[in-house]
């Protein structure tokens, strides 16, 4: 169980991020290493050369619409992109090329998923992406049906989580035990599913089935109607701050991590056809420390990101009832600081995957897995370190 984080302003925030460093020891010109620390006012760090190896533009399909999950991708471009519908494109730092990031959602084809628009295209606008962001869980279940393999993990732990009133639930929920222990109540538990992901997860590790209620699609209204005597699905990066805030709630949430209940999988991880992987392969080698390094960045000033994703969303660029106020977007990024959902695991590296984990994930879901899947998928399947460099991490001083 969290104790509840009560959202901090800006500069606070800011404090607390700047002990964040990158450790990349490359020097400028020397090729396939990061951005080379902080640049001059107007200039990009990020100067790797990426012709020649590249597409250009790199176009990048998003699982869902523009949020600070997301925040490596909006850095490399920075502010000066190009901000259209459920698009945003612009250079690529100093690279050479073009950075093309595709909103997931509402910029989608209807009833595609992220990882599809590898191989089938993006429907809506008729453009194969070269990344797209695809959940390690994801990766596993479509492994047959559309071999993808990621690449770099800027978020090590997932930001999904299970929220409650601390009022009504005092001594919290740390286990599943704690959750399997509502049986007999009024309480229910209300996700988007409980036939895959997590919430199948929770059910196959003993927690009644009919607690739940499916249909979650980011509505609070079952637990603001509820008084808080359900539990809600939810993100620490968004509902935290916006149920805390708004949404007919306006006091304190706490959650547990999904992480914490034994799904601890990969979120939204850059991914690559399985098929161009080899195609691709010089230019990741370059392209993800630059999304490592960018991550990093993020981390240690996230104020222009924020500000851009505020300004896109409230441009309804995305979608017009999907709406970032700033503040949200700084509390976010305080949330995944403090509570490791950046970080380097368990090393001194950001971005690479432990495949004891990857495999705990396969584990899992393996009694679900159908004819999308590869029946003997392995974590080396669906995820690689190849193109990571090691020397790229946060640092707390």
């Amino acid at each position: 169980m969290r104790n509840n984080r009560r959202w901090r302003p800006a500069a606070a925030l800011l404090a607390v991020a700047l002990l964040a460093t990158a450790c990349s020891g490359d020097d400028e010109g020397e090729g396939e290493g990061s951005g080379e620390g902080a640049a001059p006012s107007g200039e990009s760090p990020y100067t790797t050369d990426l012709t020649e190896v590249c597409p250009d533009p790199f176009v990048v399909q998003k699982d869902w619409l523009a949020e600070v999950e997301h925040a490596a991708f909006y850095q490399l471009i920075g502010p000066g992109g190009e901000m259209s519908e459920n698009q945003y494109r612009g250079p690529l730092g100093d690279t050479g090329i073009e950075l093309q990031i595709m909103d997931g959602g509402p910029g989608l084809g209807q009833g595609q998923d992220a990882i599809q628009t590898l191989t089938a295209g993006n429907m809506r606008f008729n453009v194969t992406a070269d990344m797209a962001f695809v959940s390690s869980d994801d990766l596993a279940i479509y492994s047959a049906a559309y071999p993808a393999v990621g690449v770099v993990a800027p978020l090590d732990r997932s930001p999904q989580m299970i929220f409650w009133d601390p009022e009504t639930y005092q001594d919290g929920f740390a286990s599943i035990e704690d959750l399997a222990n509502l049986q007999g109540t009024d309480a229910r538990i209300y996700v988007r599913s409980i036939n895959d992901s997590f919430g199948r997860y929770l059910v196959d590790q003993d927690v009644p089935a009919d607690l739940f209620i499916e249909g979650y699609q980011g509505d609070g209204e079952n637990f603001v109607a509820n008084g808080g005597a359900w539990l809600n699905q939810g993100y620490s990066s968004n509902e935290v701050w916006d149920f805390e805030n708004g949404r007919e709630w306006e006091r304190p949430v706490d959650y547990v991590y999904v992480s914490e209940l034994g799904y601890d999988f990969y979120p939204s991880v850059p991914s690559v056809a399985a098929e161009r992987l080899e195609e691709l392969g010089p230019c990741l080698e370059r392209l993800v420390p630059l999304i490592q390094q960018a991550q990093v960045d993020y981390i240690a000033d996230p104020v222009m990101v924020n500000e851009l994703l505020t300004e896109y969303n409230d441009g309804d660029y995305g979608a017009g009832f999907w709406k970032t106020p700033l503040e949200l977007n700084e509390a976010g990024a305080q949330i995944m600081a403090e509570d490791d959902l950046v970080g380097n695991g368990n090393n001194d590296t950001l971005g690479d995957f432990e495949m004891e984990r990857v495999q705990t994930t396969i584990d899992n879901i393996a009694d679900t897995l159908d004819e999308r899947a590869n029946p003997e998928v392995a974590p080396e399947d669906i995820v690689t370190n190849a193109y990571i460099d090691e020397s790229i991490g946060i640092s707390a001083e």
